[in-house]
Formats: C-alpha cells, sequence, structure tokens
C-alpha cells in the first residue's frame, strides 16, 4: 500500500508541476496587428484629390474608412497607426498612447476600452505600412481569444474586398498575462492554468491556423533590487552595476542547475525587445529598445549590464524554445521559473519589497492572411 501512496503522490506531484496557480486578480491582454503595407495603389484609391498627401492626411483618409467597416464588427477598441514604431501595449485605467523616438506605448482597459483611434508621429515623413491594432475586450480574454482572432480575420478580409489591390496581409496576435509573484505564493484565490500554447488552444475552438506562421512564448520578470542595493552601498563602497554583476552571475548558476537554458538579463534603460532569429545575442546598443535575439541554439544567455545605468530595477527574460512544452503546454516550464526566482530571492536574503516582481507570460505569432 505504502508503494501505491507513493505512487498517487508521484503523479499528483506531476499534475500540479503541469499547473501554474495565478492570482485572481492577475491581468491579461490581447491585441491583433494588421499590417496593410502603402503603396502607389492605396495612395491613388485614398487621395484621389491630393496630390503627395502627408502621413497624417492619409492617415485620416483611411481612418474615415477604417471605421465604417469596424462597425460591421464586435470589435470595440481599434488603433491605426501610421508609424514604423514599436507597439509596447499595458494595462491602463483608461485609454492612453504615449509616443516616443522608437514607441508607442498603448495603455488600454480590457473592461471598458472602446473607439476607433488615429496614431501619426509628429516626425513621421514617410511610413511604409498602416498597422490596424484590434485589442480583445470583455472578460475571460484568454478563453475567447480564438473567437476574438477570427473577429479580426472577418475585419481583415472585409478591409481586403475594399482594398482589391491588397495581396496579403500580416496578422500578429499578441497574448500577455502578468501577476506578482508575491500574491502567486501567498494567493488564497488562485485560477489554475496549463498555459496550453496557442495552436492547441485555437484548435480546441474550432480554429485551424495556417501552417506558415512564426510563434514564440517567453517571459518578462521586473525586478526592482533597491532594498538590495541599500545594504550593498551603506556596508560597502559598491556601485550599481557591480551589484546587477553579483546578481546577474548568481541567476546564471542558478538556471543551469535548474535546466533553464535561454535567458537574458538585462539592467538598462532600455526595454528588451524578445525575437526569435537565426543569429542570437544582443542588438541595439542605442536607444530605447534592445533586441534580445534568441536563436535556434540549445544554450543562449544574454548578459547586459550598462555601465552607466544607475538604477536598481532590471528585467529577467527567459525565453521558451519549442522543448519547453509539456503536454501541450508551458505550465511546468513557467514554475521552474517561478521556483528558479524564489531561490534566487533567498539566496540573495531579499526584502519583501524587493521579492514583489511582476511575471509576464508572452505567447505571440503571426502569419500572412
Amino acid at each position: 500500500m505504502g508503494i501505491i501512496r507513493n505512487r498517487s503522490l508521484i503523479s499528483r506531484n506531476k499534475q500540479q508541476d503541469n499547473r501554474v496557480y495565478v492570482p485572481a486578480d492577475s491581468r491579461d491582454n490581447q491585441y491583433v496587428i494588421a499590417e496593410l503595407a502603402v503603396n502607389d495603389a492605396l495612395v491613388a484609391q485614398l487621395s484621389d484629390k491630393t496630390l503627395n498627401p502627408s502621413p497624417k492626411e492619409l492617415l485620416s483618409l483611411l481612418l474615415n474608412k477604417v471605421r465604417r467597416i469596424v462597425a460591421n464588427h464586435e470589435i470595440d477598441f481599434v488603433a491605426l497607426i501610421a508609424s514604423n514604431k514599436f507597439i509596447r501595449v499595458r494595462y491602463g485605467v483608461d485609454n492612453e498612447i504615449n509616443t516616443t523616438n522608437e514607441q508607442h506605448i498603448v495603455y488600454y482597459n480590457p473592461e471598458k476600452s472602446k473607439g476607433v483611434v488615429g496614431v501619426c508621429a509628429d516626425d513621421a515623413n514617410a511610413i511604409h505600412s498602416f498597422r490596424l491594432v484590434c485589442f480583445a475586450t470583455g472578460e475571460n480574454l484568454r478563453e475567447n481569444a480564438a473567437l476574438f482572432h477570427q473577429k479580426v480575420v472577418m475585419l481583415v478580409n472585409e478591409i481586403k474586398a475594399a482594398f482589391s489591390f491588397v495581396d496579403a496581409i500580416k496578422l500578429q496576435d499578441h497574448q500577455h498575462i502578468s501577476f506578482g509573484l508575491e500574491k502567486h505564493s501567498s494567493a488564497t484565490q488562485s485560477k489554475a492554468h496549463g498555459f496550453r500554447v496557442i495552436e492547441k488552444r485555437y484548435e480546441s475552438s474550432g480554429l485551424t491556423l495556417p501552417q506558415e506562421r512564426n510563434s514564440k512564448a517567453f517571459i518578462v520578470v521586473k525586478a526592482n533590487f533597491s532594498e538590495l542595493l541599500s545594504e550593498k552601498v551603506l556596508n560597502h563602497e559598491y556601485d550599481v552595476s557591480q551589484m546587477h554583476g553579483e546578481v546577474s552571475h548568481l541567476l546564471i548558476q542558478l538556471a543551469q542547475e535548474a535546466g533553464i537554458s535561454h535567458l537574458a538579463y538585462v539592467a538598462s534603460n532600455r526595454y528588451p525587445v524578445v525575437k526569435s532569429n537565426l543569429v542570437s545575442g544582443s542588438a541595439n546598443q542605442n536607444g530605447e529598445l534592445v533586441s534580445l535575439n534568441f536563436g535556434n541554439t540549445e544554450h543562449e544567455v544574454i548578459q547586459l549590464i550598462d555601465d552607466d545605468y544607475i538604477n536598481s530595477n532590471a528585467y529577467l527574460v527567459f525565453y521558451m524554445p519549442e522543448y519547453c512544452v509539456v503536454k501541450a503546454g508551458y505550465a511546468a516550464y513557467i514554475n521552474k521559473v517561478i521556483k528558479l526566482i524564489d531561490k534566487l530571492g533567498q539566496k540573495l536574503h531579499l526584502a519583501e519589497h524587493d521579492k514583489a516582481m511582476l511575471l509576464r507570460f508572452y505567447q505571440h505569432f503571426s502569419y500572412k492572411a
């Protein structure tokens, strides 16, 4: 009987490993970007009375047509962006789009965001494409993700019919879920997630994705080691880069012990953008963004600590190759990362403030429609 109980316990532990218990107040979002190429045919169709229209004039002309098309579909919040800048989406109480030199940072609230808005950067002289960004709203976004994707595809098909010259429109489906790790460990109300791969989730909803597509999944943990830094500075002559160096080396060591092979430690004022390229390493060393290129390798560690960085914040990035999928889900790997972060906190003797890290899990895929 003892052997039977032990087997039962092992089986139960494995089942728990394939579930992540996420706090009830976690936040998720979904947005789908449709990229419409700008060419002479589009300009001619939009601006039959305007010679050489500016990006803002083109946006205004296209926005009127898009508003009429969107009205035929159950999509509450849409942004039409006339810019090639990076689009970054975050939760916000109200709709707000902040434009910087390299980014459009969109804040939206899935519970109440509505409208069709146009965005054109003041410094836009020429654009290669318009990007139609459709944001999922309502409740149970992950459960309804396939349905929302289908709505966007129907919208895109109507746009293609309205502009018959458009051959292929690139679709990018982005899904994020975020929660605090301190709440993860203490939450009395939580929901079990298997974090299945998008293809399996969509198949169970009756939607089969094209064979030719690109996809990636990764975790970004936002950490703030302010208490640790204060302690180091008080007791020693110490600089910020030295602290980040020590933390990153410990993280890399613990990750190797845990079997986590693709990660990055970023201590920089630049925001990390994860890519899955054949060329690995970091790129774009200047500006607001830094590309983390995880190549097709068995092992990839990127350590990026700027010499002039003076803050205690850092990004801990964990890329998930396909072999990380267990039982069609990422839950086992996410639990492994959570345990790694917990062990890092124990080794560093982090104060409660520094343990309050935010974990974001990202799933993206793209194809041409």
